[in-house]
Formats: structure tokens, C-alpha cells, sequence
């Protein structure tokens, strides 16, 4: 499949809240002022490595479950998945309360994304395809009789 368009700038917005929820954990805004210990620090690490896996979807311009290209293109969705699953886990060994990890719904982005891009190229077929039915339908009205002239 053809490099990301759209797709980028959906990866580059959800890299840059993910990011923006780790700088809010780490002034303890919010609810995050009431975790502490190792699993504040290991929640804070798990979400940074979202925001990094999403933005290597945006700069690489792949995303994170291309067809070709580097190991994280390809398998970065099922990495993301388990980091996610991470995340729920260690916030449920927080007696803190707090929210489902902020970057759950990110498990869902590069399939969205990868059948957005499908969706955009099964329409551009179509379209091309539509063009060139149209295209010969003039060519067989212009003629006398419905048939092409030889050598056109």
C-alpha cells in the first residue's frame, strides 16, 4: 500500500495528546496527584511509550501496521497492544482513582487508520475505473452507428 497521507496527521494528533498526558502525569495533575511509587513510574513509562509508538507511526508515514517496511511498521499495532494491556493492568494495581490508562482507545487507531487508507484507495480505483466508462461511452456516442473509428 502507498505511503500514509491523512493518516500521519491522525498518528501526529494522537502522539501529541499522548504526550501531553504524560506531561500532566508528571506535574500530578489531576488525578495522577494521588499515585505514587513504582507504578506511578512505571504508568508514566508505558504511556511515553505510546506517545513514541504513535509518533513513529506519524514520521514514518507507514504507520504501525503497513504491508512493507521496518519490523515496527509491521508489527507496531500488536506492540502497542500490549502496552496498552500493560497500562490497564498496573492501573489496577493502584489504589489511587484513577482513570482506564488515557492512551486505551490508541489500540484502535492504526486498524482505524489502515481501513481509512482502504477505504480512500478502493474509492480512487472506482473513480478511475468510473472516468474511463464514461470516456469510452463518449467515444461509442460520437461515432455513427455506436462504433469506434479504426485507429483512434
Amino acid at each position: 500500500m502507498p505511503k500514509l497521507k491523512l493518516g500521519a496527521a491522525f498518528y501526529g494528533l494522537a502522539a501529541i495528546a499522548t504526550t501531553v498526558t504524560v506531561v500532566l502525569m508528571l506535574v500530578r495533575q489531576g488525578p495522577w496527584a494521588d499515585v505514587h511509587g513504582w507504578v506511578f513510574g512505571a504508568l508514566v513509562a508505558v504511556v511515553a511509550l505510546s506517545a513514541v509508538f504513535l509518533a513513529v507511526g506519524a514520521v514514518t508515514r507507514r504507520g504501525l501496521i503497513a504491508d512493507d517496511g521496518p519490523w515496527i511498521c509491521r508489527h507496531g499495532w500488536a506492540v502497542l497492544v500490549g502496552v496498552t494491556v500493560l497500562g490497564f493492568v498496573l492501573t489496577l494495581l493502584t489504589d489511587a482513582d484513577i482513570p482506564w490508562l488515557p492512551t486505551s482507545p490508541a489500540v484502535f487507531i492504526p486498524h482505524w487508520i489502515r481501513r481509512l487508507q482502504e477505504k480512500y484507495w478502493e474509492g480512487r480505483v472506482e473513480a478511475e475505473v468510473q472516468a474511463v466508462r464514461e470516456r469510452n461511452a463518449a467515444v461509442f456516442r460520437a461515432e455513427p452507428g455506436g462504433e469506434p473509428r479504426s485507429g483512434s
